[in-house]
């Protein structure tokens, strides 16, 4: 499939993830696509638009600049995008930026030893870099 082809299907995706479309990360065990989620560790509402396409890959944006809350303290080992309405739209395994997640996790200034894909509640989580297609 050409670029061209892949710009326009995830310029679909883009039109799908409407207004309060959210990427969501998880902690345990990575269900079957679409399965019940285990524990959320923390919720990222997505901008509107979700994210910016080019050259095959669709980039995910934040709305909120200035971050989100950790819900939990945990360590992540997958994500999901979805719907406000909670309609599954895709699944993603995670890990810290050693592991080989699809999507990585950069914890900054982390307490010294603890896992490098661990949230904190409280702390502010912010979608760095979320990388569709390629």
């Amino acid at each position: 499939m050409n670029v061209l082809a892949i710009n326009a299907m995830l310029q679909g995706l883009v039109a799908y993830l409407s207004e309060g479309a959210r990427f969501m990360v998880y902690g345990g065990e990575q269900p079957g696509e679409g399965g019940a989620p285990s524990l959320l560790l923390a919720a990222a509402v997505l901008a509107l638009p979700a994210g910016a396409v080019a050259d095959g890959k669709l980039r995910l944006a934040q709305a909120d600049s200035t971050g989100d809350l950790a819900l939990a303290t945990g360590i992540a080992t997958w994500g999901r995008v979805e719907l406000a309405d909670g309609t599954w739209v895709a699944d993603f395994s995670m890990s810290g930026p050693s592991g080989t997640g699809q999507v990585k996790l950069v914890v900054q200034n982390p307490p010294e030893g603890d896992p490098e894909a661990k949230l904190y509640q409280g702390g502010t989580f912010f979608i760095g870099e979320v990388v569709i297609g390629g």
